[in-house]
């Protein structure tokens, strides 16, 4: 298994990514949040990655974009993990495209990323 839903309370979600992530498990993804999107007006994730070891090679990922439509109602999103995929994951979030305040973490700053996602700060969360 590619995710796991760990916690889900309101619009806050924490999801473990291990192994490689595929198109399909990404779509799935992507369905989680529009719905957290649908129900709460906004998603927070906090992503952990455990043993993960990147993206399938798999076609598809060419149309795939993290919710291009209702992008900048995700809110935070937090990746907590080893540090040699943060340029990476920086990179397939946009995150010099958006608004969504997106950050890493390391593996031991995990109450760290947690508090920081859970921080109300919707004032300083969006770049104008």
């Amino acid at each position: 298994m590619t995710f796991r839903l760990i916690k889900s309370l309101d619009s806050e979600n924490w999801i473990r990514l291990s192994d490689k992530l595929t198109v399909g498990e990404f779509q799935k993804l992507q369905s989680m949040a529009k719905l957290s999107l649908e129900r709460f007006g906004q998603f927070r994730g906090l992503i952990e990655l455990e043993d993960f070891q990147g993206w399938s090679k798999e076609p598809g990922w060419e149309n795939s974009f993290f919710l291009t439509e209702d992008g900048n109602q995700i809110s935070k999103v937090a990746f907590v993990g080893d540090e040699k995929w943060k340029e990476d994951v920086f990179m397939f979030m946009g995150k010099q495209m958006r608004k969504t305040a997106i950050e890493f973490f390391p593996k031991n700053q995990l109450a760290e990323a947690k508090a920081w996602l859970s921080e109300d700060n919707a004032q300083s969360m969006f770049v104008d």
